[in-house]
């Protein structure tokens, strides 16, 4: 029965994203998601159990799992979830992660490091998951670490519509963003460019601003993968204000926002945060998210055979 809906299961995790990515993403699908029982013991440890009559006769078991904050349970949960499914008979086990915990550290910065996206991977594939799937993981191509098949999806195409129209530049707040600016921008008709420092040769003083587009009088759209404590996109912000832009939005995949990040953006003049629903939503007013539970079944449905 390869390629029907009934030969694939969606199994909702402890974490399984943001508002309404779960449902979007079964729908699309054309799956039926079971809900597993989860506790904790007195100790702590977490306790997990699939509901057994509802999965018989099922192949393939999609676990939806964002490894979010808290992160070390996230990730502990995703591993028994995906023993248990094993264990239950399927024949692929794949994890639809929104986010990824842990991609920050794709490297050695400092003597004496892991690689902590390295260690997360080995042990979600050892656990027994065979397929990764994610949203806009750090380092773009990292997730082709994972030892299974992967695919991290970026929205930044499709969040184009939210500026479209709009007499505004795309800014990535550094080179490093450049990729992702581009890709909204071009979706979205619009000039980009990425913000550089600048040292006076005789002053010694550094100055920030965009490589060669002038934001007086336009909106910028600052474009990146994720905030956490705000400080980069606060710090640009600051900066296309100084220099005269209308009104500041931000764009990006992974809204964390600890540490009193939503105070320090709007001190920074941020007018809107956009993210997608990856993570569960905070509140504050200053973020509204974007579903793309549905962009990311399509790619999964592409890889487990769903018409």
């Amino acid at each position: 029965m390869r390629g029907l809906p009934a030969d694939v299961v969606v199994i909702e995790g402890s974490v399984p994203g943001g508002e309404g990515f779960l449902e979007s993403f079964s729908r699309e699908l054309g799956a039926s998601a079971v809900k597993p029982t989860y506790k904790r013991f007195p100790d702590g440890e977490a306790y997990v159990r699939l509901p057994g009559g509802t999965l018989r006769g099922a192949r393939v078991a999609v676990v939806v799992q964002s490894i979010a904050p808290p992160q070390d349970s996230s990730l502990v949960t995703a591993m028994l979830l995906a023993d248990a499914a094993k264990r239950a008979g399927f024949e692929r086990v794949v994890l639809v992660a929104p986010y990824i915990a842990y991609a920050r550290q794709d490297r050695v910065f400092l003597e004496g490091e892991p690689v902590s996206l390295d260690v997360v991977f080995k042990a979600l594939y050892h656990s027994g998951f065979d397929e990764l799937y994610t949203v806009e993981i750090h380092s773009r191509g990292s997730e082709s670490r994972f030892p299974g098949r992967s695919r991290s999806v970026s929205p930044f195409r499709s969040l184009a519509a939210l500026v479209e129209g709009r007499r505004a530049v795309v800014i990535a707040p550094d080179r490093g963003a450049l990729e992702r600016a581009r890709e909204l921008a071009e979706a979205a008709g619009l000039d980009y460019d990425y913000l550089e420092k600048h040292r006076d040769r005789v002053t010694g003083e550094v100055t920030v601003k965009p490589k060669t587009l002038d934001v007086d009088g336009m909106d910028a759209v600052l474009v990146d993968d994720i905030i956490s404590t705000g400080g980069t996109i606060a710090k640009a912000a600051r900066t296309l204000r100084e220099q005269g832009a209308r009104r500041v939005y931000v764009i990006v995949a992974h809204a964390l926002l600890v540490g009193g990040a939503q105070d320090r953006l709007r001190e920074s003049g941020v007018s809107r945060v956009y993210s997608c629903n990856t993570l569960p939503p905070v509140g504050g007013g200053l973020v509204e998210y974007v579903d793309v539970g549905g962009l990311v079944a399509s790619e999964v449905k592409r890889s487990i055979g769903v018409a």
